[in-house]
């Protein structure tokens, strides 16, 4: 891993490479925080570990310009998606989804070496969020499924 650079500079955010399982390059950086809020975070996740490639980077800096509107277009997709049968919620969970305030906090984007990436809720009171968060999954800057984390290990 030593082609790999520990810093990366991405439309202006700085990224630090951090410790991850061998194969693994992830770099991490902390966007300033709006709304008096927690600062979101943007990781970077390569597999093979390499540098990014300049797909990821130019991903990595759309989502870094736009992120407070992916937040806002990822709460209105999940309230939407998560207000269907299938997902099983409670009363109470559907109730949270239409109130004023949706019930999804701590916002963190992973961007992955492939072109994917997901915008993980790390809060929410939802069951279907415990313990890990609730994720949805983007094509391009379009969201196209809700990520289920509240199972790490799938059958």
């Amino acid at each position: 891993m030593a082609d790999i650079p520990h810093h990366l500079d991405i439309a202006g955010t700085a990224f630090t490479l951090i410790d991850a399982p061998e194969p693994i390059a992830c770099w991490t950086a902390s966007l300033e925080a709006t709304g008096g809020g927690a600062s979101p975070t943007v990781n970077i996740i390569v597999e093979p570990a390499a540098q990014p490639g300049p797909d990821v980077l130019q991903l990595t800096a759309e989502v870094i310009a736009r992120f407070d509107e992916l937040v806002d277009t990822a709460g209105a997709y999940l309230r939407e998606e998560l207000s269907e049968p299938g997902f099983g919620l409670r009363d109470d969970e559907l109730q949270a989804l239409r109130s004023d305030q949706p019930p999804f906090g701590e916002p963190e984007a992973v961007i992955w070496d492939d072109g994917g990436w997901m915008l993980r809720f790390t809060e929410s009171p939802l069951e279907l969020a415990d313990p890990y968060g609730i994720g949805v999954l983007f094509e391009g800057m379009t969201p196209s499924a809700v990520e289920d984390l509240s199972d790490p290990d799938p059958a």
